[in-house]
């Protein structure tokens, strides 16, 4: 039997130990070994959940002979220098959203990745949500004919005193475009298969830096796209296309997928039946029994270490980091005026 990936976990925040350790718990290929955050506190409630070595500093786990992959959780504005630092020691990386938060450190992590023989996935783990998924075949089946305009809306409220302190701050990768537009640009991107224009935005700033964001987008395909992302505002994840056909509607945490169609015979439009697909079905039955969670972290990681084993799975890249990336800076660039985020 092949032995598992050996995983090392850099940076033991919330989302470590609410998703990723979980997530590589029902993994079988997998096997965290060593995990490292500056926070006393926080790395060794990680290392109490997965009985692997704690250390205090990123490099102790690089140096570790016995680590084949990382998981790259640290605060955005630190993730280029583990990225490089882990290729160059010969790790498969595994990079939360965002890539990086500056376009030259995004630029620096791919040339140095794409000079070694690495893996490399991108932690877009919502393209493997059921939901979104069924919805990128529904869309390319053709059900709601061609594309024309695009809603979204991302909102992960947080009481002020509880937010982390990286996260009030642009300077370390705070502010909702960078946290909550990265995810759905690259989902807008992936959906519609098609590339995508920023043609004005603005952010606003009350209990922390970027707060709240908006942008009007286009795609290269004529999709006219407005997007919506606040973490005061309460939970929302919605995403809406609408063709000239018809319209779909995913709703995260309804867990709801919404398809409607023009009548033919008569004024308006019809609610359209589609089968959800199985994995649909799973996750609304486990959501039944209070086991619901969110499979899409599973399902990346999961595709992360197939792929570090050598399997030709496919994920999310770091060129899809990359281009998601680069409509957040343009998206701040239009909200401010300046070339904030430039390398």
């Amino acid at each position: 039997m092949t032995r598992p990936i050996r995983i090392g976990l850099l940076g033991c925040g919330a989302i470590v130990r609410t998703h990723h350790v979980p997530s590589l718990e029902r993994v079988p290929e997998a096997d965290v070994v060593a995990v490292a955050d500056p926070d006393p506190d926080a790395r060794a409630r990680v290392a109490r959940l997965t009985q692997a070595a704690a250390f205090e500093r990123a490099d102790d786990v690089l140096a570790l002979a016995e680590v084949d992959a990382v998981v790259i959780a640290a605060p955005p504005n630190m993730h280029a220098e583990l990225a490089i630092a882990a290729t160059r020691s010969g790790k498969h990386i595994y990079v939360e959203k965002p890539l990086a938060t500056t376009e030259g450190d995004a630029l620096r992590i791919l040339d140095e990745v794409g000079r070694s023989n690495v893996n490399a996935t991108m932690g877009f783990n919502r393209r493997r949500h059921p939901l979104n998924a069924r919805a990128r075949e529904l869309i390319a089946d053709g059900r709601i004919g061609r594309a024309l305009i695009a809603r979204t809306a991302f909102c992960e409220p947080a009481e002020p005193t509880e937010v982390a302190a990286w996260r009030r701050s642009r300077s370390t990768g705070g502010g909702v475009l960078l946290d909550l537009g990265s995810h759905h640009f690259d989902l807008v991107r992936w959906l519609l298969g098609t590339e995508i224009d920023v043609l004005d935005a603005a952010t606003s700033s009350q209990d922390s830096e970027q707060d709240g964001a908006w942008a009007r987008l286009s795609t290269e395909t004529g999709v006219e796209v407005q997007s919506l992302f606040s973490s005061r505002a309460a939970h929302t994840d919605v995403i809406e296309v609408v063709g000239d056909r018809g319209s779909l509607r995913v709703d995260r945490h309804r867990a709801a997928l919404d398809l409607t169609v023009r009548r033919r015979a008569r004024y308006g439009v019809r609610p359209a039946w589609s089968r959800p697909g199985k994995d649909v079905y799973a996750w609304r039955a486990r959501r039944l029994v209070g086991r619901g969670g969110d499979p899409s972290y599973e399902r990346t990681l999961r595709a992360f270490v197939q792929r570090a084993a050598g399997a030709g799975v496919d994920a999310p890249t770091l060129e899809d980091g990359l281009r998601s990336l680069q409509v957040v800076l343009a998206a701040e660039r239009h909200a401010d005026g300046s070339s904030y985020g430039a390398a």
